[in-house]
């Protein structure tokens, strides 16, 4: 089905606070468990008093695990251990993590629908003492552990993007040097990074426009130049947002999504659905999701992270940019000839360009366009257009002339008359 509508999907093993056992989720009961009963039943020691478990799983009970952010929950003992049994392979744990990974790579090597494999997200710290030497968890635990899993996914599976991410509490600087197959499979391999701003609301909704301004693009900045610097191979921002449906929230799609086409990256949103996630079940469904307690669309939401974009381009991109109020696109490209498959531009048409739009193409007659399908432009090269020329293409809103908006308007007033 979703190869069929174009639709991708990354593969994420997502974890937060490792356990359900811990106000989390992530790993197997069984898993877990390795860690002993003590240690289990200690948490959630020493972040806050213990907690009455379900008698039935053994779980703490949702309500008593919310009265906290979950973020507390990675400082405790049982989680900081939980992490230091996986990167360790204490109890065989890292032996089942790539058995697991290599039987889902084998399942999906020839699917086409799969973007890729992100081997895990948000990494913990396994010591609170390795917090403060940044890049320690990624340098002793995080590297040998993803050589690992590369390494046994390669054997059934050598052509999917592995997307690779560092410590959760390293914020500037990694202590990765390397993506997981070394070089060689930089056309293969992904650093995987997610950008949230530090002071927001309960809601995830910004508090201040120049602190998340600050932070966000200091954030995006610090990951995309260390990347370029370690060659990492291609890199991706693969999660971001946890926000209203408020004229704040919407403010940080805009600028994160701005951030995200100044240094071309991809990106992709959190969180499409609720669906019953234990560590934002604190907040109200709408704070996270496109969609309402009511199952509507949250339409705000949905139109800041419809943007124009540029989704193949024909030589070397030196400039994109989407203006989210005026629906103004442009990509500046030095063309190469060479390449003979087209430039592609999505637009969606009934969102941001309602009323049709205008192609601007500079310099004049190097490129012809054509769209045979909804939102899609192809451009392709002249025979006049030569090579290594720096080519602009603008698409804006086509404005009513004064005629229609009258006559559009007028027509409203009738009907609302007739009521």
């Amino acid at each position: 089905m979703m190869e069929n509508k174009g639709i991708y999907a990354l593969l994420d093993c997502h974890q937060d606070v490792f356990s359900r056992y811990f106000c989390g989720e992530g790993v197997p009961d069984w898993i877990a468990e390795k860690l002993g009963d003590a240690t289990v039943k200690a948490f959630p020691f020493p972040v806050a008093p213990n907690m009455t478990r379900e008698p039935d799983t053994g779980y703490p009970k949702l309500d008593e695990c919310l009265k906290h952010p979950f973020f507390q929950y990675y400082l405790t003992e049982a989680v900081l251990h939980g992490f230091k049994m996986l990167y360790t392979n204490g109890n065989g744990t890292l032996d089942s993590f790539a058995s697991f990974w290599q039987t889902v790579a084998n399942t999906f090597a020839n699917r086409s629908s799969v973007l890729g494999y992100e081997l895990l997200n948000e990494p913990s710290v396994p010591e609170l003492a390795e917090v403060i030497e940044t890049g320690d968890v990624d340098r002793i635990y995080l590297a040998p552990m993803y050589k690992k899993l590369h390494e046994v996914i390669r054997q059934v599976d050598d052509k999917h993007i592995i997307f690779f991410e560092p410590c959760v509490a390293d914020l500037f600087q990694t202590g990765l040097e390397e993506g997981p197959g070394g070089i060689d499979y930089n056309d293969r391999q992904a650093f995987s990074y997610h950008v949230y701003c530090i002071d927001v609301t309960k809601q995830g909704d910004p508090k201040s426009d120049l602190i998340c301004d600050i932070d966000d693009a200091l954030l995006i900045s610090l990951r995309y130049e260390e990347a370029k610097k370690k060659k990492f191979g291609g890199m991706m921002l693969t999660e971001f947002g946890a926000i209203s449906n408020s004229t704040e929230g919407v403010k940080e799609l805009h600028r994160i999504t701005g951030l995200a086409d100044e240094f071309f990256q991809s990106w992709s949103y959190w969180q499409f659905k609720k669906y019953q996630d234990l560590t934002t079940a604190a907040r109200p469904a709408t704070t996270e999701s496109f969609y309402t307690e009511d199952g509507e669309l949250e339409m705000n939401k949905v139109k800041a992270l419809s943007r124009s974009y540029a989704q193949a381009i024909a030589g070397q991109p030196s400039f994109m940019f989407f203006e989210p109020i005026s629906s103004t696109f442009e990509l500046d490209f030095i063309v190469n000839t060479d390449i003979k498959q087209p430039t592609i531009i999505y637009i969606n048409e009934d969102l941001n360009y309602p009323h049709g739009n205008v192609i601007n193409i500079s310099p004049t007659n190097s490129l012809t366009w054509i769209s045979t399908e909804r939102n899609y432009y192809e451009f392709s090269t002249t025979t006049s257009t030569k090579n290594g020329t720096i080519i602009t293409i603008k698409i804006t809103p086509k404005t009513l002339n004064w005629f229609k908006r009258t006559w559009n308007w007028l027509k409203m007033k009738i009907y609302f008359w007739n009521k």
